[in-house]
């Protein structure tokens, strides 16, 4: 009996790291989010095609770990958000490195409904004024 409370303990604690710690990842993949989402609205403001090519490259590569974490809790509607956001970057990525701005600026936009729309169904606000997943 105590042989299997030790183990259901231990099991419990890491199953409360490993949930902490991918709460902790979604927080810095955000962070990441928000400091490269202003540096590509800069780089394609100034038409600087390579800088804004690597930004929306950056923001794909997150958005495919946002998929991850979201596929993993099994939430459909979050999961496709993030589908749809790495895609669009994807796309926005070719589009600056061939200098067309217009269309990333377009790409960007439509990306940015698409995070705001999970937003939207899966954050809340803290009584402390952070963000938590819902």
């Amino acid at each position: 009996m105590k042989r299997i409370l030790f183990f259901t303990v231990c099991f419990a604690g890491l199953v409360l790291t490993v949930c902490g710690q991918e709460a902790a990842d979604y927080q810095k993949w955000m962070k990441t989010v928000a400091a490269t989402s202003g540096s590509l609205r800069k780089n394609l403001d100034a038409k600087n095609g390579d800088a804004a090519s690597a930004d929306a490259k950056k923001l794909k590569e997150v958005f495919e770990q946002v998929h991850i974490f979201w596929n993993k809790k099994n939430v459909d509607d979050a999961m496709m958000s993030a589908m749809e956001a790495s895609t669009a970057f994807g796309d926005l990525a070719s589009q600056a490195a061939a200098g067309k701005f217009d269309d990333a600026a377009a790409t960007l936009k439509k990306a940015t409904v698409t995070c705001g729309g999970c937003h939207a169904a899966h954050r809340e606000k803290a009584a402390d004024g952070s963000w938590k997943i819902k």
